[in-house]
């Protein structure tokens, strides 16, 4: 037979003989509070913590993708989300491709007019 669990009646968290706190039942006088507004206090906290939890919930469902998505899609973002590093590097690759072709294009052109000035002269 299970022992039924015993709370805290200010808190409601769970505590040896289902009696307050310590710091609930004398906490109170240093802030000159009746334990009743220690009660309500702990209640709203308890309230907010729950809405937190409710929020946190719907963020985190709402992150995931969309069971009525089509596959190709679901495919694709898996396929993608594998890949990632490899695909990183294939656009660093190709920045420094474009980096290099932007730095020769002036050696190139000037090769070009060089291959041309030497066709034009070699006619003469």
């Amino acid at each position: 037979m299970r022992k039924p669990v015993k709370l805290c009646p200010v808190c409601f968290t769970e505590n040896t003989g289902g009696l307050p706190h310590r710091h609930h039942r004398e906490g109170h006088r240093k802030k000159s509070r009746t334990i009743e507004q220690i009660s309500e206090m702990a209640r709203q906290t308890i309230e907010a913590n729950q809405v937190r939890v409710i929020v946190a919930q719907a963020v985190d469902e709402s992150r995931q993708p969309e069971p009525w998505a089509d596959k190709r899609t679901r495919y694709h973002r898996a396929y993608y989300q594998a890949n990632l590093e490899r695909r990183r590097e294939q656009t660093r690759q190709s920045k420094r491709d474009q980096r290099m072709r932007r730095r020769l294009r002036p050696l190139i052109a000037g090769l070009c007019y060089a291959v041309d000035l030497g066709r034009l002269t070699a006619r003469w």
